[in-house]
């Protein structure tokens, strides 16, 4: 023990104990740096589910798991899409269910999720020094409600949410998915976002 030191102690005798103050969270705006809206995958484990699974059973998922969004895997764990807990229970699917002439039971996370295809990711190093009202600048202009976020290994380490940003800020966002293709342009038309 000879590498250590001896702290210095305090006197305790008056007994006080101190009061557990509610640490207020800084208040976010659009200029507070986007890693504040960061769902880091390597600090919590994110939600994922296989893309066969019932949108019922993946509400309770959500609904259990304090999850806003989902990552929809394959049975390998690959990445195949998101869907939010918000999308699981909008009024697209119904309209998606009469569409597949399908009960809503019978809807899975495959035919509501946000596949990858429809996807962006930007480094984690440019989130770093981005601004949230960065992050969403870049989401409303793609149209896309998710940000994936790579590590330097061109990994997705995380996510940044359209929706969870609106919560937190208590702002509006209006983000209008962009068509990549003309069945995507039939589908907004069938059941805009």
């Amino acid at each position: 023990m000879n590498n250590f030191k001896e702290l210095r102690l305090q006197d305790i005798s008056n007994g006080a104990l101190s009061n557990a103050v509610n640490e207020v969270e800084p208040t976010l705006d659009l200029t507070s740096s986007a890693l504040k809206v960061l769902n880091s995958f390597t600090k919590k484990d994110p939600l994922r589910a296989h893309y066969g699974t019932t949108i019922v059973d993946a509400l309770k998922q959500t609904n259990s798991c304090c999850s806003d969004f989902i990552l929809v895997v394959d049975s390998e764990d690959k990445l195949l899409g998101i869907t939010s807990s918000a999308d699981l229970q909008s009024s697209k699917i119904m309209i998606l269910a009469q569409r597949l002439n399908l009960h809503r039971d019978e809807i899975t996370l495959h035919d509501v999720m946000t596949p990858l295809s429809s996807l962006a990711g930007v480094s984690l190093q440019s989130i770093s020094y981005a601004s949230i009202g960065d992050a969403l600048q870049t989401m409303e202009h793609q149209g896309m409600m998710f940000l994936l976020v790579t590590s330097a290994k061109q990994e997705i380490c995380g996510l940044i949410s359209a929706r969870e940003i609106a919560k937190k800020l208590h702002i509006p966002v209006n983000i209008n998915p962009i068509a990549n293709g003309f069945s995507e342009v039939l589908q907004q038309v069938d059941h805009p976002h």
